[in-house]
């Protein structure tokens, strides 16, 4: 094993899937020219994402060198930093979605995901980036074929759900609440040829692809959904919006694949689908396009998951009764799953701005907060929207995920 390492995480996260979190697929070639790569399993358990012994006492392969390393998620930061701190002889070079930054020309990292309160506690042997690989190497995007090996451990027969890049972006960019907009768009990089390396990848079992991009574009969905590989163990993931362009783009993807429409699962915010709430978090779409996608989806065969959102401060009984209106005109079956979450406030959005709550640090670094609610009427109004998505779970068969989470968060702003 040489001393230079590329390092990307995997994990059993949900019965027989294996998650692999793949950030170095597109430029595999440049890096296997550059070192080896390290699979490293990911810590399951969310309540232990940030527990410094538990990341200490993991072994790295090397002793003295560098490791490049693909972090997704906010726990992969402070196990990177974590390891810094123990392995002062190794540079953790430490990019991939969560090391985004906002201006890739201010002096320093500038994180568009957390904030380091504390820029002394980083120690001199981790690097922090949002350039991506072909820009910390100094050459074109996407230099080569994409290509993954899976990690040995995983066998014969599991699911397995890995990415496939089509941009790092997403064009919409105006929800209140999320990160991705904030971008420098000097590091958006685009898969310009298609060319689906990952039809030849050889293993026996359920390939789930997620089309990686903050939120497909109607070009994309016309050009792309009709001519991905269909069978063979194969099922895709993305997310698009439920606008009316979007709509117009699958409806003309479902006809022109002549009833051979990829087996896929389409991810849609409904966030709080009312009129009024989802102009104010800039959706950019109503309910009833929400509906209409829907009814897409359900005529033509597509599965489709729901994010929503409660934690709101500023609902209104006729916010809640046009909740309970919607989930009526909700066609039964169009959502497999709706994960049903709390507000939560990161660094820089405007939620931050008009929220409290318990800040959330790990290390140097700040998450941003789980937004605390104080006033009795809003509390309430958000208990009856959280029943509200539970009672429509049997009626409209779809399946409840993170009501337990709500409840505690409803029970913390109870006192």
């Amino acid at each position: 094993m040489t001393d230079t390492l590329f390092l990307q995480f995997y994990s059993r996260r949900k019965s027989t899937i294996y998650n692999l979190l793949n950030g170095f697929s597109d430029t595999y070639d440049l890096c296997r020219n550059h070192g080896d790569f390290v699979w490293m399993k990911d810590e399951p358990d969310s309540r232990h994402w940030y527990d410094y012994d538990r990341y200490a006492a993991k072994p790295l392969p090397i002793s003295k060198g560098t490791i490049h390393v693909s972090a997704l998620d906010v726990n992969h930061l402070y196990q990177c930093w974590v390891w810094a701190c123990q392995h002062p002889d190794i540079h953790f070079v430490v990019g991939g979605p969560v090391a985004s930054e906002c201006d890739i020309e201010s002096p320093g990292w500038d994180p568009a995901y957390v904030r380091v309160e504390d820029p002394d506690a980083i120690p001199p042997n981790l690097t922090l980036t949002g350039k991506s690989v072909e820009q910390w190497f100094g050459i074109d995007d996407f230099p080569g074929p994409w290509r993954l090996e899976i990690p040995t451990d995983i066998p014969a027969g599991s699911r397995i759900y890995f990415s496939y890049t089509l941009d790092n972006a997403c064009f919409w960019r105006r929800c209140i609440y999320c990160n991705i907009g904030l971008h420098d768009l000097r590091h958006v990089r685009r898969r310009r040829k298609m060319d689906f390396e990952f039809k030849a990848l050889d293993f026996e079992g359920t390939k789930l692809v997620r089309l990686n991009t903050g939120s497909i574009e109607p070009r994309l969905i016309r050009e792309l959904f009709p001519a991905l590989p269909c069978g063979n163990g194969f099922e895709y993931r993305t997310f698009m919006r439920a606008a009316d362009a979007e709509n117009r783009a699958l409806k003309e993807a479902i006809i022109d694949c002549g009833g051979r429409f990829p087996d896929m699962v389409l991810g849609f915010g409904v966030e709080y689908p009312t009129k009024r709430m989802l102009a104010h978090v800039d959706k950019g779409f109503g309910p009833d396009e929400i509906i209409q996608s829907m009814e897409i989806c359900s005529e033509g065969g597509i599965r489709a998951n729901g994010n929503a959102i409660v934690g709101w401060n500023n609902l209104t009984q006729q916010d809640v009764k046009e909740l309970e209106s919607f989930m009526k005109r909700l066609p039964t079956g169009a959502f497999k799953n709706m994960q049903l979450r709390w507000l939560l406030a990161h660094p820089r959005t405007a939620i931050h701005d008009q929220y409290r709550g318990r800040p959330i640090r790990f290390g140097p670094f700040y998450e941003g907060f789980s937004v605390e609610l104080d006033d009795p009427q809003m509390i309430e109004l958000n208990r009856q929207s959280a029943e509200i998505f539970e009672h429509f779970a049997s009626v409209k068969q779809y399946k409840l995920e993170g009501l337990e989470n709500v409840r505690r968060h409803l029970q913390a702003s109870n006192g």
